[in-house]
């Protein structure tokens, strides 16, 4: 199915974000009108250009279609009153719940809709902000719904409000995890109010993360309960499905060429800033915790990375054996335990919360990750985007800036801008 059905809309569609030069060299876009910020997937392009309020694109085969809507924050009283306006517009019809997205009134949906050769059935999220309103929509054939399901849900989760709200989860993540969080609130407020912790119930007790300097600290129920924990790996595995698509059909992954890196190494990047992006708000109480552990213990500044980087190396290696193989930062604090990625998202989270750049580095060739940091030391170092990152190895009881010889061709690995809005 090709798009020219959407001339048909009321719509004038759609708003030129970037020239199309870039449009296939990045999935990052910032609305410069509307401040709002998308990571599409790998691939998808951008279909036109012309007002602010609405941007739309696709995927490489035109079968499933992203939208942003835009409005003045004076056009709707409620949310409700947003998402009866776009029903409206195209006869949409389906289930919808309310739930609080940035702590604004906001409408997760699943709706179909005709556009006179077709039905259409997607993901949408309607938000009642303080700046703006938003609708975010995703719909595909419904004869092709079931392939596009994860990658649907991805594209709407990618959706930030403005570049300082980046770095907390996407809509649909709030969506689901909203109900499981608030119950593990009530289970520990219930547990204290017993006296000691609750055990079971999707709760793990009062875990106790020990941190670098010995010092003790109580993970909150937000990372330490064991059902909002799979709902952070629910979208790990989610994002594992959409990445899985851009596996090269000969089955080998040849080595990129840094300047024009393929699509697969798009997705791969793409695929590390959504996790990364879900678990980056939960973990700053407990880089708090870890920042006031060293500094009492007389720790500088300066040499926090490296004591931290210690610190994390004595984790257990341990591996999910999923699709993703990749443990989400909460479970890594909770089991004190997890492989090359997890950990180093987690150390990478960490040093951001503390101020510090850091990088992931990724590499299909070695079947391994690292981070890169950007702080004075002697070693390897590895060179991205006009900075030599100093490399940390999470997995190894070795110094920062120490490699394993067999690792050290830097053609061999993929540098990932975790939060790519900040610039250097």
């Amino acid at each position: 199915m090709r798009i020219n059905y959407l001339q048909r809309w009321a719509f004038v569609i759609i708003l030129f974000l970037v020239t199309a030069a870039t449009v296939s060299a990045q999935t990052v876009f910032r609305n410069p009108d509307y401040e709002y910020v998308v990571d599409i997937p790998a691939g998808w392009q951008l279909v036109d250009g012309s007002q602010t309020q609405l941007v739309s694109f696709s995927d490489p085969e035109s079968v499933a279609v992203f939208q942003i809507m835009a409005f003045p924050t004076d056009r709707f009283v409620t949310v409700q009153e947003l998402d009866e306006y776009v029903r409206r517009q195209f006869s949409m019809d389906g289930d919808r719940v309310s739930f609080r997205y940035l702590d604004q009134p906001a409408i997760f949906a699943d709706y179909q809709f005709s556009t006179g050769s077709f039905t259409v059935r997607g993901y949408m999220v309607f938000i009642n902000g303080d700046e703006h309103d938003f609708a975010v929509l995703t719909y595909i054939p419904e004869d092709r719904y079931e392939d596009y399901h994860d990658v649907a849900l991805s594209a709407v989760d990618s959706f930030s409000m403005d570049v300082t709200s980046r770095n907390t989860r996407g809509p649909v993540s709030q969506f689901f995890a909203e109900e499981i969080e608030a119950a593990a609130e009530g289970r520990a407020g219930a547990g204290a109010r017993a006296g000691g912790a609750t055990p079971g119930a999707g709760g793990s007790g009062g875990a106790v993360l020990t941190l670098p300097e010995g010092g003790e600290f109580e993970l909150p129920p937000v990372i330490r309960d064991e059902a909002v924990q799979e709902s952070h790996q629910v979208l790990i595995e989610r994002e594992a499905r959409v990445l899985s698509r851009y596996a090269p059909t000969e089955g080998a992954f040849p080595r990129p060429d840094p300047d024009t890196p393929p699509e697969w190494v798009t997705a791969w990047r793409r695929y590390f800033r959504m996790v990364y992006r879900d678990s980056f708000s939960r973990l700053e109480p407990v880089t708090e915790a870890i920042f006031q552990d060293l500094a009492a213990a007389g720790v500088a500044r300066e040499e926090m990375p490296a004591r931290i980087l210690e610190w994390l190396q004595g984790a257990e290696y341990r591996r999910t054996a999923s699709l993703s193989d990749l443990l989400n930062p909460s479970a890594c604090l909770v089991q004190f335990a997890g492989d090359c990625d997890s950990l180093g998202i987690t150390y990478a989270i960490i040093l951001h919360h503390l101020g510090f750049d850091a990088i992931l580095m990724a590499s299909v060739e070695y079947s391994h990750a690292m981070v890169g940091v950007d702080v004075v030391g002697e070693g390897a170092r590895f060179p991205f985007e006009g900075r030599r990152w100093l490399v940390a190895e999470l997995t190894e009881e070795v110094g920062i800036g120490q490699i394993e010889q067999s690792m050290s061709d830097i053609g061999g690995w993929i540098g990932v801008k975790l939060d790519p809005t900040v610039v250097w």
